[in-house]
């Protein structure tokens, strides 16, 4: 044998020792009871929480393991998700501890999940952690007492656990080895990762949903709900640039001189989005003794009218209400993702409103719910209205059975609104009598009789189904009644009505005779001749259909909007990137269309219509000290007033009716001022003007 070819063995003898001690290393390793166990909890806690998270969240038990063997990549992945929260623990010698606060994580995302999905359509995600503070304003519309306490309890029973757990799971005998268990517990975090990104990546998971609950069933609770917390805003679209920019608005028609339509006529227009309100005759299996909604179905029938696609089912009355007022896409943003709570609480975007402003318009927004709900209190600002009329500074506000406020309030609201300016208005306001939590049980509210034509429905929806209706017929009422007074008012007026989504109840497809789960109806009714057209639209095209009517058409989305409108174009693909190019550039770009400076400033809203005063006190003074039990008369008074003494809010305030309020045991000394200020969720809305007290003018 040649030098050469033994030199060439001894080589090949050298590699193939190396790979056997590598092999029988990396064998040895994987042998000790370290890794080997352990993994293998990993896995297998893995395999039965993500189980059970799922079985939850599609309300599964049996049929769960036909999903599994039906779809196994799509459970392979959740696992995978799942299991970035049980491989940390390698790293523990008290692992049991941390396998412990990763199936209660996960389980409370389960747990969370189902209840929610029984009280609305839209299952639970990352960004309704945004939304708590609204979830405790509308807990008790949802649920019992008991049930309120029943989760406290649990809260209190699951913390207590977890510290006698902390407290008292051993620890491990076997030491951790550091050097080996850190980067083989970081490589297994970084495969599962991978694997899971990998799914993603060959099309197994999809990245963005059009519809949230249909994601959850199709692809799981675990990667949906890590979506929701990895997916914000508006990503970022590809070959963004200034030119890319420009030749989107380069495409779009120019816009109307506003000059020219300051000096014609210009309606009023009122926009009013009604909670949880479609036609209930669109209900299969349903038939109805008389019409719920007659004025709603006799102005559908004789004006302009349509199915609007709307972002959502159930909930998600603030993402309507984003789509309508900015004309931007709600399927371009984040899974779950509510850009009110989000980025329009630090940003202005373009809108309705600043567009009106721009032709001469008054802007008012109006809600018969709690100012701060969905953070309105701020968005309506960066949207650019005037002034915002809620529930805190509604007097004589009538309440249904749910504790939701009536929406004929909205009526007075309106007039109010329209008397305020001398000018043009534009209006828009939100109902909240529709909304659920639908009681299982009859009520005193269901006055609707509906009848089942199959067995499609239990009792306890039918109950749901007729208390819903009851509130849809007096909605229907206020809107008569409004369409009635708007006829007779000597002002051109447009009033347009929709619904925000489809109720909380437990729709499928085949559940509806007309449209799908995401569309309910619009209206464009006007006490001027409009020509009538029929036209089915999606929620961010509304605004825009309702200017090009108008003759109008102020600001750039409006334009894109009108473009298509005018005329179909059957590339709709390249629309929906067009908008998503200019919503990306106003809101998180570089704001390219409007050179580099955002145009709209936000403004000071004024809170409410009517001057709350204090007529008169009347007060009854303790023996020998300067405390008084006081009583304090006024104009406009509602149950979110308190007093406050010299600028100091008395949290001890009474509210007794729309003219008095009582404060007990509150010092005051001569000159004191006292002054009534309407005050909720730590914000002073509206205040009165000072009145002084005068102790010796007392006794």
């Amino acid at each position: 044998m040649s030098e050469q070819e033994n030199t060439k063995k001894n080589r090949v003898t050298t590699v193939k020792n190396a790979c056997k001690r590598g092999v029988l290393g990396v064998s040895s390793f994987f042998k000790k009871p370290f890794f080997r166990i352990r993994v293998v909890q990993v896995y297998l806690l893995s395999f039965v929480t993500t189980y059970v998270v799922e079985g939850l969240s599609h309300y599964r038990t049996l049929p769960q393991f036909l999903h599994v063997v039906k779809h196994p990549l799509i459970f392979l992945t959740n696992m995978l998700i799942v299991s970035l929260l049980f491989v940390p623990a390698l790293l523990f010698r008290k692992r049991y501890f941390v396998y412990l606060i990763a199936v209660i994580a996960w389980l409370t995302v389960g747990v969370v999940d189902f209840i929610v999905l029984h009280n609305r359509v839209t299952p639970f995600n990352a960004n309704d952690f945004k939304m708590l503070d609204d979830a405790l304003n509308v807990v008790v519309h949802y649920f019992k007492f008991y049930q309120i306490v029943l989760v406290i309890v649990l809260i209190v029973i699951g913390v207590a656990a977890i510290v006698i757990a902390a407290i008292k799971f051993p620890k491990t005998k076997d030491p951790v080895p550091f050097k080996s268990a850190i980067p083989l517990t970081a490589g297994l975090f970084l495969l599962n990762l991978l694997l899971a990104l990998g799914s993603v990546k060959g099309g197994i998971m999809k990245r963005t949903f059009p519809n949230l609950a249909n994601a959850y069933q199709e692809y799981g609770l675990p990667y949906c709900f890590a979506c929701s917390v990895l997916d914000k805003g508006i990503k970022k679209p590809s070959g963004y640039s200034k030119s890319g920019v420009e030749n989107v608005i380069n495409s779009l028609p120019s816009p109307t001189q506003a000059e020219q339509l300051l000096n014609n006529e210009r309606p009023n227009i009122i926009f009013i989005q009604l909670e949880s309100f479609f036609d209930p005759k669109r209900i299969a299996g349903i038939r109805f003794d008389t019409d719920p909604i007659p004025n709603f179905t006799h102005l559908y029938n004789n004006f302009s009218s349509g199915l609007l696609t709307v972002p959502s089912i159930s909930a998600g009355t603030a993402n309507t209400e984003f789509e309508v007022l900015t004309g931007m896409n709600m399927a371009d943003f984040g899974s779950g993702e509510y850009p009110y709570r989000t980025i329009l609480q630090s940003s202005t975007s373009e809108s309705m409103a600043y567009n009106m402003k721009q032709l001469g318009y008054s802007c008012h927004a109006i809600h018969n719910n709690t100012a701060s709900f969905y953070g309105r209190d701020v968005v309506f600002s960066n949207l650019g209205f005037d002034d915002y009329d809620t529930l805190e500074t509604m007097p004589n506000v009538e309440k249904n059975a749910l504790g939701w406020a009536k929406d004929k309030v909205l009526y007075r609201e309106i007039i109010s609104a329209l008397n305020s300016t001398p000018g043009s208005d534009y209006i828009f306001a939100v109902s909240v009598q529709g909304h659920g939590k639908y009681p299982d049980e009859e009520i005193l509210d269901a006055s609707i009789e509906l009848t089942k034509v199959d067995d499609a429905y239990d009792d306890s929806t039918i109950y749901g189904l007729k208390y819903y209706t009851s509130q849809l017929n007096e909605m229907d009422a206020f809107v008569g009644s409004l369409v009635s007074y708007l006829s007779e008012r000597h002002e051109k007026t447009v009033l347009v009505l929709y619904g925000d989504h489809l109720p909380g109840f437990d729709f499928e497809d085949t559940s509806l005779t007309e449209g799908s789960l995401l569309q309910t109806e619009y209206i464009i009714w006007s006490n001027f001749p409009m020509r009538e057209m029929h036209r089915d639209l999606y929620a961010f095209q509304l605004s825009a259909y309702v200017q090009e009517r108008l003759g109008f058409q102020e600001g750039l989305l409006t334009r894109l909007h009108i473009k298509l409108l005018e005329d179909p174009n059957p590339y709709l693909e390249q629309y929906l990137e067009k908008l998503r190019v200019l919503s990306y550039d106003m809101l998180y770009g570089e704001q390219f269309c409007w050179d580099g400076v955002n145009p709209y400033k936000p403004t000071e809203l004024t809170f409410g219509y009517y001057d709350v005063s204090i007529s008169s006190i009347h007060e009854i003074r303790e023996p020998g000290s300067n405390v008084y039990y006081l009583s304090v008369y006024g104009e406009n008074l509602t149950p979110y007033c308190s007093v406050y003494v010299n600028g100091t809010r008395q949290s001890e305030t009474i509210f007794v009716s729309e003219t008095e309020l009582f404060l007990p045991r509150v010092t005051l000394n001569d000159g004191d001022t006292l002054s009534i200020g309407i005050y909720n969720d730590g914000r002073l809305l509206r205040q009165s003007g000072a009145y002084t007290f005068h102790a010796e003018e007392q006794n």
